[in-house]
């Protein structure tokens, strides 16, 4: 049985990394039975002008398996260097959102960072 449920997205673009803020997290409500490729369509269109040149087949989302601590200390990095260390886990699009995520995440973390 499919659930409804709520991704934490991180966008981090790379003409200004340094741009990356709390307010840079968007929240996608998802069924874990569609595939990774439908919240392609759904991250454009929340920022439609970081998107607007960009085909959803040139940025990549990937699973952050950082806790949230992490990520504060990342945003930072990101702040400080530009330069964006990339730990996470890429995620496909033709793979569904259970693989990943079966149940609801936690509400404070972020689940997938997107780069454009």
């Amino acid at each position: 049985m499919a659930n409804i449920i709520s991704l934490n997205c991180l966008v981090i673009p790379r003409a200004s990394p340094e741009s990356v803020s709390y307010y840079s997290i968007i929240a996608l409500k998802i069924s874990t039975d569609e595939t990774v490729d439908r919240l392609r369509p759904m991250i454009k269109e929340r920022w439609p002008s970081i998107f607007e040149k960009t085909l959803p087949t040139d940025f990549m989302l990937q699973k952050n398996n950082r806790p949230m601590q992490a990520v504060t200390t990342y945003i930072y990095q990101l702040k400080g260097t530009g330069h964006s260390p990339s730990v996470e886990e890429e995620i496909f699009p033709y793979e569904l959102i259970s693989k990943h995520f079966p149940q609801q995440p936690p509400n404070e973390e972020i689940q997938i960072v997107v780069y454009v």
